[in-house]
């Protein structure tokens, strides 16, 4: 899968969309579980730093899935989970009609 995840980065444009991460912080902010949350850039991707009230692998990946699905654009997105030991990250790409894409780094711990 991680190969299928980089051959996918390589095809499409990766840019930063301040739209995107505006998304991502109003729905991060409205979440009861989150404890605290930074959205960083680091090149051309977001890296998103999320501190879970109570930590569990099924409450990360409910967290996930809901920021994925406020995020995404509608014609295609992918993402790869790692466990880590105490937190899960994700690597999420989403990407528009127009191969422009928008990629970020999601760590729940």
């Amino acid at each position: 899968m991680y190969r299928v995840m980089n051959e996918f980065l390589a095809k499409v444009n990766l840019k930063l969309d301040e739209r995107f991460a505006q998304k991502a912080d109003l729905f991060l902010a409205d979440q009861p579980e989150v404890k605290k949350y930074c959205i960083n850039v680091n090149y051309n991707k977001y890296v998103v730093d999320v501190h879970l009230a109570k930590f569990s692998v099924e409450a990360a990946d409910e967290i996930f899935c809901a920021l994925a699905r406020v995020v995404r654009f509608p014609y295609s997105q992918m993402s790869l989970r790692y466990n880590e030991g105490n937190c899960v990250r994700y690597r999420f790409v989403t990407c528009s009609e127009t191969k422009e894409a928008v990629y970020m780094d999601v760590i729940l711990s």
